[in-house]
């Protein structure tokens, strides 16, 4: 019995540790090279645009061999964000010049009412409108609108802020709002907005911005509109909106690995998602129609990705190209460009270049830093894809802004090295153990059995 309980008890040692090593935390060293990233302003979030050398060490297209780890080594939680295309718009203030439009008083004879605006540099529009004034010299002491020059203002406007009083003292103006793009043909953008200033205790509740239509606009003219005396308006400010501008993705050139039949074949070094590509084409005014397929391993069949005209033309010393293919985020290493008509031969001089736009890795910063991004392993356990909005689920939008601060990344470096690239040997399942111990258990138990009855029959 003492035999079956030790048999019994290494089993279950065996079956343990079995289990520790499989459920075990992946270390630093499971993984090929690193990347230092500091943050240095504290927030509980750390993000950064995932760098080249990554794409170009991973060894799965879902970035599943990708780490974070802590100070103390552990690993912390991460997920991906998806690349933007676009920057943000960008909001900025600007002070736009006004002009006080005069009509003439009562008295004055004749219908005539003329408008004059002059720039800073000295440009002059003037309008007449009406018979010709009996007397020249009639006084224009009344103001009946304000118009403001927005000429200057390349991007979009998208609202007008007012420095403004009225004669009388009121606290509140009806005002209207017209556009034009020759001081001529108005059209009203905004039917009525009221103007508030009121002022209690030293404390002042007001309301002076009117919004717009978020467009770009030369002239507008603002009417008051309630029956009180013109307004009194000491300065405009124009709040403008950058158009979100494309981001420029990575470019880099595909090695050549020469032609095969005719086709040009390229490997891309790396897993990036691609989602350009140009042909280099060595030749002066050349075109060539292609087709450009990818696959991801040398023994895949090839997926056609993109088809058409590469050209490459010169003008008066200027060289034009063919504007890049696009395609969906092709994760494939392998490529490869075949000419679509037999009479157009490629050039093995051709060059091919790979554009794509890197995700957004954010991690939660737990422990103490500095912190290390791991990547390229067979040996760790993939990492399961996290969305971007799983770390602080619960927090959105612009609340979730002041929690994410900007990862810093160092020089890569080697952790583990080629040994973190050779897969660790397939464990043994624990079924066959299971199986193979109770064998064993069994087995122990007869030879018992059968020691025991031979000690009764002596």
């Amino acid at each position: 019995m003492k035999v079956m309980q030790h048999t019994q008890l290494a089993a279950t040692l065996a079956l343990g540790a079995l289990t520790i090593a499989v459920n075990a935390a992946p270390r630093s060293d499971d993984f090929q090279r690193g990347i230092e990233v500091t943050s240095y302003d504290g927030r509980p979030l750390v993000e950064l645009v995932v760098p080249d050398e990554v794409y170009q060490g991973v060894t799965r297209a879902d970035l599943g061999d990708v780490r974070v780890f802590n100070a103390d080594g552990a690993p912390v939680p991460h997920a991906f964000c998806a690349a933007p295309a676009t920057v943000a718009p960008v909001v900025t203030q600007e002070s736009l010049p006004i002009f006080d439009l005069q009509a003439g008083t009562p008295e004055a004879s004749g219908s005539s009412t003329s408008v004059q605006v002059e720039t800073a540099g000295g440009t002059q529009v003037r309008i007449q409108e009406g018979g010709p004034a009996t007397d020249p010299t009639a006084s224009r002491t009344q103001t009946w609108a304000h118009v403001i020059d927005a000429r200057g203002v390349q991007d979009d406007l998208r609202s007008i802020e007012f420095d403004w009083s009225s004669p009388d003292g009121a606290s509140q103006a009806s005002v209207r709002i017209e556009a034009s793009d020759d001081l001529d043909r108005w059209r009203t953008v905004v039917s009525s907005s009221t103007l508030l200033r009121v002022t209690r205790d030293g404390q002042q509740l007001q309301r002076k911005t009117v919004p717009l239509v978020e467009q770009r606009y030369s002239y507008l003219r603002v009417v008051r509109t309630d029956g009180g005396p013109p307004l009194q308006i000491a300065q405009v400010i124009g709040e403008r909106v950058a158009r979100p501008g494309q981001i420029e993705p990575v470019w880099f050139h595909a090695n050549a690995q020469g032609i095969d039949g005719g086709q040009l074949r390229f490997d891309a070094t790396r897993l990036a998602p691609i989602t350009y590509a140009r042909l280099v084409v060595p030749d002066l005014n050349s075109s060539v129609r292609i087709r450009l397929q990818s696959r991801a391993d040398e023994q895949a069949s090839w997926r056609e990705r993109w088809s058409g005209e590469a050209y490459s033309i010169v003008k008066d010393g200027e060289r034009r190209v063919s504007p890049p293919a696009q395609m969906d985020g092709a994760q494939d290493r392998f490529w490869q460009v075949t000419a679509l008509e037999p009479s157009q031969a490629l050039n093995p001089a051709t060059g091919l270049e790979l554009g794509y736009r890197p995700a957004r890795l954010r991690f939660l910063a737990q422990g103490s830093g500095p912190y290390t991004l791991a990547f390229g392993s067979r040996r760790a356990e993939p990492a399961p894809i996290q969305q971007c909005s799983s770390l602080l689920s619960d927090v959105r939008g612009e609340d979730l802004e002041p929690f994410i601060g900007t990862g810093l990344l160092g020089t890569p470096r080697n952790l583990g090295g080629e040994t973190a690239l050779k897969p660790l040997p397939k464990p043994t399942p624990v079924r066959l153990i299971v199986l193979w111990g109770v064998l064993i258990l069994g087995v122990g138990l007869l030879i018992g059995m059968a020691v025991s009855l031979l000690k009764r029959v002596r």
